[in-house]
């Protein structure tokens, strides 16, 4: 652990993130690059780029106990340090809740894990191509537990894109097709892709409008 957050050991403490969320829980482990909670159910991933601050909890209910168990990867004989990386390689194939943007989370599986970006299959969304600079939490579901109680999901692992190692070639491979940006969070991230301008994208909307958008803004991409 961090050595700058031993002091909050046996604390409930509450973790504030870029864009006005918070999460309040059991630290269990940090380092340069995440940060783990329990929230007494689930155990929360955030990486630290998008904390804001971290305090105490004051008076918001009972102390969070510490868990009964820990996944493998962050168990006290295992001296590597979590990094991005390592969180989502040991996340590949698990589901996943994980939240990006559109202000809703998405819930589905981790397939490839790629240079700057990852992919990312939902029983909704299917296949999204995602920012790892972008991703502000992740929460693997509970053994056996799958999205929406749903028994018979079957999500289609593997890509016709998941050679391309990094997320700006990635969406240059996409010029003239039909894409959601950032989950369609404006009604402007939807449309035909028409081309890259350096860092600019230039997108066609269904009305015939161009919009440029820039390529450092764009939080995931998915065909549709």
């Amino acid at each position: 652990m961090n050595k700058i957050f031993s002091q909050f050991k046996q604390e409930t403490i509450k973790v504030d993130l870029a864009g006005k969320s918070y999460f309040r829980g059991s630290l269990i482990d940090s380092s340069k690059e995440i940060l783990v909670l329990f929230d007494g159910k689930d155990f929360i991933y955030i990486p630290m780029i998008h904390v804001e601050n971290i305090t105490v909890a004051q008076n918001e209910g009972e102390n969070i106990q510490m868990p009964l168990t820990l996944p493998s990867f962050l168990e006290a004989d295992n001296q590597k340090e979590l990094t991005l990386d390592e969180m989502l390689t040991q996340s590949q194939g698990i589901y996943t809740e994980i939240y990006v943007a559109n202000r809703q989370p998405i819930h589905g599986l981790i397939d490839t894990v790629m240079s700057d970006y990852f992919i990312f299959h939902s029983p909704i969304y299917k296949t999204i191509y995602i920012s790892k600079q972008h991703l502000k939490w992740l929460i693997p579901y509970p053994e056996q537990k799958k999205p929406y109680d749903h028994s018979t999901i079957d999500l289609q692992m593997g890509s016709n894109n998941s050679g391309v190692r990094h997320f700006e070639a990635l969406i240059a491979s996409m010029v003239n097709k039909l894409v959601m940006l950032n989950l369609g969070e404006h009604t402007h991230h939807i449309g035909k892709l028409v081309q890259i301008h350096g860092k600019m994208v230039e997108l066609r909307t269904a009305r015939g409008n161009t919009v440029l958008l820039n390529i450092q803004h764009i939080k995931s991409l998915h065909e549709v």
